[in-house]
């Protein structure tokens, strides 16, 4: 968001950005899938000359075009579950090749299926597909390479100016350091009052005179400037930043930027008066009703798959170990109301109940030693939640929102953080933000930064966002990476 000054006001405002003007994290995602989508049909045209042993002919290409556009298409919403579009991950060239081969696995079988489901229109697809597959991917590897390399080169960063020194500058700018592969460079950092501005000399450039930011833009090329609250009001801050609406440059306050480069909302947001604003009067009917849709869709596909999966998972539940196939905990729902969720039991029976506590409610750990072999490969796959489709029909659960907790851990949590009970305003959900972007939450600093997910959500819960997180679970099922 753009930033303007007024005298008869003394603050800092926001006003929308124009239209057109795209974050450079989306940018760059547009220009992969742009060359992405370019390099499939190319390599169509590739794949069917190889077939051939001669350049295609435009009865070929004719013949091929609309079926493997359609596999095309389906590829690049596969490479998005697969992480092939996730810019917020590393970019090495061993990850990037095990990337690659994966999601060309993968590609493969979706293209056989779509071929075993649908008409041939005339064609015989089998070796075609397969080298469509190793053509294309080979191309679209190459590519990723070129961009990663591209993407790491200090030209094309966004270089960022932190005016004001606060506890989440100081997060941001650690964790901007060491993944270079979002696309910042923080190259300097002014304030004039905090003393702890110091403690930094050495990594960036610090400045204790606002005066100076004109000559730190000029010098070090700034694209975009970074404002604490604290100076948001500020008559000096003010009437540095009134004079830099006339500069080629980007001036964001912190609580944005923080959001957009992390997912998350800034504790420092956290007030009355901001959420009031931010939750309080967002009309949400078309979202809501989308997702009913989603959960009624998605649902009737995990009840099926459940089904087929029940014998197996039971059997393999009760060879293991002694207790419940099944197992119930109590959780808060929306509003606060208190529901019982249904699992598939993935630890040992300790206790009389069939849960593996013996003294009280805990979170659950990293190599957490109750869990069972079978209860791994459960967690792993998050087959261990498909019982909650009966929360699902039940209204209890919706598919896609902050994971629910136990009563006496959420009576705990509210005791240390006072907004916690906010993750209580809409339906807890199956999947969500925050568990697609976060691993255990066993301490109260983990808890904070679920919370700061789970705020993100609900405050900018939307179809393309839920969207999103239906494609990256899937992804996580399908590589393993539940908990």
């Amino acid at each position: 968001m753009y930033v303007y000054y007024t005298k008869k006001s003394r603050d800092l405002q926001s006003i929308q950005p124009h239209p057109h003007m795209i974050s450079r994290i989306r940018f760059k995602k547009l220009v992969l899938l742009f060359g992405d989508t370019i390099l499939l049909v190319f390599g169509l045209y590739l794949s069917i000359s190889l077939r051939h042993l001669e350049p295609a002919s435009s009865t070929l290409l004719s013949l091929h075009f609309l079926p493997f556009i359609q596999i095309g298409f389906l590829w690049l919403i596969l490479g998005y579950i697969n992480g092939y579009y996730d810019l917020s991950l590393p970019s090495d060239k061993r990850r990037l090749l095990l990337g690659t081969i994966q999601t060309m696995l993968m590609a493969i079988v979706v293209g056989t299926i779509y071929f075993y489901f649908f008409d041939n229109q005339g064609i015989s697809p089998k070796t075609t597909l397969v080298i469509y597959g190793l053509v294309s991917y080979t191309l679209l590897h190459a590519w990723r390479m070129i961009f990663s390399s591209m993407s790491k080169s200090d030209k094309l960063k966004n270089r960022l100016l932190f005016v004001g020194f606060t506890p989440d500058t100081k997060e941001l700018v650690e964790i901007i350091d060491k993944r270079p592969h979002l696309g910042y460079q923080v190259c300097a950092i002014v304030d004039e009052e905090n003393p702890n501005l110091d403690t930094l000399k050495g990594k960036f450039d610090t400045y204790k005179d606002l005066s100076k930011m004109r000559p730190i833009i000029t010098t070090r090329s700034i694209n975009t400037i970074i404002v604490a609250p604290h100076l948001q009001k500020q008559e000096k801050a003010l009437k540095e930043l009134y004079q830099l609406l006339f500069w080629d440059v980007q001036i964001l306050d912190q609580a944005t930027f923080y959001e957009s480069a992390l997912g998350r909302v800034p504790p420092s947001s956290f007030s009355e008066d901001f959420f009031l604003q931010q939750l309080g009067q967002r009309n949400q009917s078309f979202s809501i009703r989308i997702q009913k849709i989603f959960d009624l869709f998605f649902g009737i596909i995990i009840a099926v798959i459940g089904l087929l999966l029940l014998p197996f998972v039971a059997l393999a539940i009760r060879l293991e170990s002694n207790g419940p196939i099944f197992f119930t905990q109590k959780r808060v729902g929306k509003y606060g109301k208190v529901f019982t969720i249904y699992k598939f039991r993935s630890m040992y029976a300790l206790s009389a109940d069939g849960s593996a506590e013996t003294s009280g409610a805990q979170f659950a750990k990293k190599g957490d030693k109750r869990i069972t072999k079978v209860g791994k490969i459960l967690r792993k796959t998050r087959l261990d939640e498909f019982p909650q489709i009966i929360n699902l029909l039940k209204g209890d659960l919706t598919l896609i929102g902050p994971r629910p907790e136990r009563p006496e851990i959420v009576e705990k949590l509210e005791e240390q953080m006072p907004y916690y009970s906010l993750r209580h305003t809409v339906t807890p959900g199956i999947t969500g933000w925050a568990a697609i972007n976060q691993h255990y939450t066993d301490t109260l600093e983990s808890s904070l930064v679920k919370l700061q997910y789970d705020l993100y959500y609900i405050k900018n819960r939307s179809v393309m966002l839920n969207f999103s997180i239906i494609l990256k679970t899937i992804n996580v099922v399908l590589r393993f990476k539940g908990q």
